[in-house]
């Protein structure tokens, strides 16, 4: 995997970059069955001076889809890890679509309406009541 990192006005530098490699190490093994050359990471972090509020932007570039996320505040480590979150939420997602699982999902709910409508249709005998 491809790795790009820009830090830009941070005072605690270091800090900031072991947890943005310990971030990507975690993705690196969910991203473990795409091809590693295929897979490129680009992290941009900074902080903007007079405000305190630190910004990051964050986007994997994947055969055939580029994921992205974008998140800013004033704590840097919430910042950093809210942004990997949601990465990693729209990572899931996009497995998800290549495994097929939601035509699996709508089969098996397709199958359980039809048994329900079967069920309301059959007569009811005295028995029954």
């Amino acid at each position: 995997m491809k790795r790009s990192i820009e830090v830009k006005h941070v005072g605690p530098r270091g800090q900031v970059l072991s947890l943005l490699e310990e971030l990507m190490d975690r993705l690196e093994d969910k991203l473990s069955h795409f091809p590693s050359d295929a897979v490129s990471f680009h992290v941009m972090f900074n902080e903007s001076g007079t405000h305190k509020l630190y910004r990051i932007s964050l986007s994997c570039h994947l055969p055939g889809r580029v994921v992205a996320a974008r998140e800013e505040g004033r704590d840097a480590g919430t910042v950093i890890r809210q942004a990997f979150y949601e990465l990693q939420r729209q990572l899931e997602k996009h497995k998800a679509i290549l495994r097929q699982e939601h035509l699996r999902r709508r089969r098996a709910h397709r199958v359980d309406r039809q048994s329900v409508s079967r069920l309301s249709e059959t007569p009811l005998e005295e028995s029954d009541l």
